[in-house]
C-alpha cells in the first residue's frame, strides 16, 4: 500500500464490514440491543474522524479546527446516545 489514504479506505472499508455484521449478528430484527446500538454509533464516529481527517484534509488544518471537528463528533454521538430508547 501506498498512500495513507489508501490504507485509510481500506481500513474504513473493514470496518464497514464488521459493523454491518454487528447489526445483523444473530439476533431476532425486532429485538434491539442498547449495547450494540452503542458499539455500532461508536464505530461510525471513528469512521467519520477517519474521513474528516483523511479525506477532508483537516489532518493539516489548525489545532482549533481540528480539536473541533473531534468535539463535534462526540457531542453528537452524546446527542445520540442520549435519544437512543432505552
Amino acid at each position: 500500500m501506498k498512500t495513507r489514504i489508501t490504507r485509510v479506505w481500506l481500513l474504513l472499508s473493514v470496518i464497514t464490514l464488521v459493523s454491518a455484521w454487528l447489526g445483523s449478528a444473530g439476533r431476532p430484527r425486532d429485538a434491539p440491543s442498547a449495547l450494540l446500538t452503542t458499539v455500532v454509533l461508536a464505530i461510525a464516529v471513528v469512521k467519520a474522524r477517519f474521513v474528516i481527517r483523511d479525506f477532508m484534509d483537516v489532518r493539516a488544518a489548525p489545532a482549533w479546527l481540528r480539536y473541533g471537528t473531534d468535539g463535534w463528533l462526540v457531542a453528537l454521538l452524546a446527542v445520540f446516545l442520549i435519544l437512543y430508547p432505552h
